[in-house]
């Protein structure tokens, strides 16, 4: 009896068939639909591809082409490596990672995810099964295999992924042994970092060597945090953890943004953690609140990105408004 091996995943699915109503590909580029529709009709970018139901539409890979019909710049004026970390679990970090990465790409914006969780929550918030992948981080970070391998083209075509599963669990144990093995993961991303304009990093909530390696190849730090105790303190933890990475590396992140996650603005508890932060966090904290919303549960258990599931949803709304926030640098710009 002949076995065959599982073939080589050639291009994740996350797109599917979708396509763009003029309306949703307006907003993606940052202009009006009537801005689109007037340019369209003076021929200064070509005519939409129409349906059976003579309805204009367009794809996904055209995005790119008209920013420059348009002249827009991109909206990252230099590469940005951006890690989402807390030290408490739970504060939706995957699933607001695996949005924001994936709007920035649907923006045109040449992106790559990387998952740093064996649990693979961000491969997984993208709809993609994580054990169908046969290579994590772990082949290129412990096996010295070469990160252009390990990395996943999906199908929208600004989009990279280096995916996660259990066999990523023993990196931290393998790590140890190693020389400069805090840097590792830093010396890996600059030799791709060339074909990305956007880097983001999903970390597990744990105190570790990889995440150590996280922090010390990222220029931003991006913290969700829940409007309760709990994750308060977890805040503080981090904190004196960056103290002492401060002291011990010589490492200073560029950016710090704290931002609420599932904020429901009628309980009294969100409004006294809201208050605490501006408080003790206020340099780092962003105006931006990610409101509590039942859409972005959905969409994170049927393994879709918000702005596929529900593009007019609060959540898109404020993962959107998150984007532009940071983009414009208003973090603070050191760690004080």
């Amino acid at each position: 009896m002949t076995t065959h091996s599982q073939p080589p995943i050639q291009k994740a699915r996350i797109l599917g068939d979708t396509v763009y109503s003029p309306m949703a590909f307006a907003k993606i580029l940052g202009i009006s639909k009537n801005e689109l529709l007037e340019k369209e009709a003076k021929g200064v970018v070509p005519l939409a591809k129409r349906n059976s139901h003579h309805e204009r539409y367009y794809k996904p890979e055209e995005v790119r082409k008209y920013r420059n019909y348009f002249g827009l710049s991109s909206p990252i004026k230099s590469i940005r490596k951006q890690l989402f970390l807390n030290f408490k679990g739970g504060t939706g970090k995957s699933s607001i990672s695996a949005s924001y990465g994936f709007r920035l790409a649907q923006m045109g914006v040449q992106t790559l995810l990387i998952d740093l969780d064996p649990q693979g929550h961000l491969t997984q918030c993208l709809g993609l099964a994580n054990h169908q992948f046969t290579k994590t981080l772990f082949n290129a970070l412990i096996e010295k295999e070469e990160i252009e391998k390990v990395i996943v083209k999906t199908d929208l075509p600004t989009l990279d992924i280096i995916p996660s599963n259990l066999n990523l669990s023993p990196v931290e144990l393998s790590l140890f042994s190693m020389n400069s093995r805090e840097f590792r993961l830093r010396r890996l991303i600059s030799s791709v970092e060339k074909h990305y304009e956007l880097i983001v990093m999903d970390a597990s909530p744990s105190i570790g060597l990889l995440n150590l390696n996280a922090i010390l190849a990222s220029n931003d730090l991006i913290i969700p945090v829940l409007a309760d105790f709990l994750s308060y303190h977890g805040l503080k933890i981090l904190f004196e953890t960056l103290s002492t990475i401060e002291e011990d590396f010589s490492f200073v992140f560029e950016n710090i943004f704290i931002f609420l996650n599932r904020y429901n603005e009628s309980h009294r508890i969100c409004k006294r953690s809201k208050k605490a932060l501006e408080t003790h966090y206020d340099k780092y904290l962003l105006n931006t609140v990610i409101r509590q919303d039942t859409k972005i549960a959905e969409a994170t258990s049927q393994g879709t990105p918000i702005f596929l599931f529900a593009q007019s949803s609060k959540s898109a709304t404020d993962i959107q408004s998150l984007i532009d926030e940071i983009l414009d640098l208003k973090g603070a710009d050191h760690v004080g």
